[in-house]
C-alpha cells in the first residue's frame, strides 16, 4: 500500500530538482511514491529528472506544456495512488522523518490532515517558523486562518477529490483558494509542532522580482474562489474568512503592490474592496490579536494615505533585515 504521494512540480529546476529529490527518497517512510510533473521546463530538468526515473522505481514524471504550478500540482492529485498526498516545490527540501512522523501522528489521532513547523532559509538565515502561530481550542478555525501553502502538510487523497478541490490556474497565489477549503471536509487536524520542512526563499521567484508581475493580480480572483467556496458549503467561518481579507490585502498589499509604480493604484482598489465586504474589519477577533506593527500596517493602508505608506514600508524592510 502506498501511504503517501509525493507531488513535485518543476519548471526550470536544474540547480535545486536534485536536492529536492534526494531529500524525499532518503526518507525513512518507504511505502511511498513521488509523481514530478515537469512542466514545460526548457533547462537540463529534463534529462536529469529522466536519469532519477530510470534509477528509482518510486518515481513518476510527467511530462506538460507550461501552465503553471496549480495545473502541475492538478495532475499530480488525479495521478496519486496514497493514503495522503503532500506537496514540495522543486527548490525545497524535507526532513528525513517529515514523512513518517507525520504519517504516524495522522494514524495515531485518526487525522484527516496534519501540518507540521518548517524552516525559513535565505542565503544569510535559517528560522523555524510556526506553521500555526496561534492556537486555541479550535484546531480547523486555527488552521484556516494559517499559513495557506500546501508544502507543510499531509492531506487525505480522498477529500481532495471526492470534493473536486484542485487548485485554479491563476500563475500565483492558488494555494489560498483551496488550502484554507480544506479544513471543512477533514474530520479532524492535527499538529506536527516540528520544523520538517525547508522553505528556501530564492531570488527572482515570482514573488520576489524587481519588475511588477501582472500575476500579482490574481491575488483578487483566489479570494473570491475561496469565498465562493466557502459559501457552498454554507460553513460558519465568515470571521475567518474576513481575517483571509485583512490578511492577505490590508497586511499583505504593502509588499504585494507598493514596491512597483504600477501596483500603486491597488491601493484604493483593496480600501474599497474592504469598505464594501467588511466595513468592521477592526472588530475581527483575529485582527485584535495581532502585533501594534500589524494593525498599523492595516490602517495606513486602508487610510490610502500614499506619502505614508511608502515610508512606512522601507522603515519594515529595513527592521526586517536587521
Amino acid at each position: 500500500m502506498i501511504k503517501v504521494s509525493v507531488i513535485v512540480p518543476v519548471y526550470n529546476g536544474e540547480k535545486y530538482i536534485k536536492s529536492c529529490l534526494d531529500s524525499i527518497i532518503g526518507n525513512d517512510l518507504k511505502e511511498i511514491e513521488i509523481i514530478v510533473i515537469n512542466d514545460g521546463s526548457t533547462d537540463y530538468t529534463s534529462k536529469i529528472l529522466k536519469e532519477y526515473k530510470t534509477k528509482y522505481d518510486i518515481i513518476e514524471v510527467i511530462k506538460k506544456e507550461n501552465e503553471g504550478q496549480g495545473s502541475a500540482r492538478n495532475i499530480g492529485i488525479d495521478l496519486a495512488k496514497g493514503e495522503f498526498i503532500t506537496f514540495v516545490d522543486a527548490d525545497d527540501e524535507i526532513h528525513n522523518n517529515m514523512l513518517s512522523k507525520m504519517y504516524n501522528k495522522l494514524q495515531q489521532e485518526q487525522a484527516d490532515i496534519c501540518v507540521c513547523d518548517y524552516f525559513e532559509i535565505t542565503n544569510t538565515n535559517k528560522v523555524v517558523k510556526k506553521a500555526i502561530p496561534q492556537k486555541t481550542e479550535d484546531i480547523k478555525k486555527d488552521y484556516i486562518v494559517s499559513v495557506a501553502g500546501p508544502c507543510n502538510k499531509l492531506i487525505k487523497t480522498e477529500i481532495l477529490k471526492k470534493n473536486n478541490l484542485y487548485f485554479p490556474k491563476t500563475g500565483i497565489y492558488e494555494d489560498i483558494a483551496i488550502i484554507p477549503l480544506i479544513a471543512i471536509y477533514a474530520n479532524n487536524i492535527t499538529y506536527l509542532e516540528e520544523p520538517m520542512y525547508y522553505y528556501y526563499i530564492r531570488k527572482g521567484s515570482t514573488m520576489r522580482q524587481t519588475q511588477f508581475n501582472e500575476k500579482l493580480l490574481s491575488i483578487y480572483n483566489v479570494l473570491e474562489i475561496l469565498e465562493n467556496g466557502f459559501k457552498q458549503t454554507k460553513a460558519q467561518y465568515e470571521e475567518e474568512l474576513e481575517f483571509i481579507y485583512i490578511k492577505h490585502l490590508l497586511y499583505a498589499g504593502n509588499g504585494r503592490f507598493l514596491e512597483y509604480k504600477e501596483g500603486k493604484q491597488e491601493v484604493k482598489k483593496i480600501a474599497n474592496i474592504m469598505k464594501l465586504k467588511y466595513p468592521n474589519w477592526r472588530k475581527n477577533k483575529y485582527y485584535k490579536k495581532q502585533s501594534k506593527i500589524f494593525k498599523l500596517n492595516c490602517n495606513i493602508f486602508y487610510s490610502n494615505c500614499l506619502f505614508i505608506i511608502i515610508p512606512f514600508q522601507k522603515l519594515k524592510d529595513i527592521i526586517r533585515k536587521l
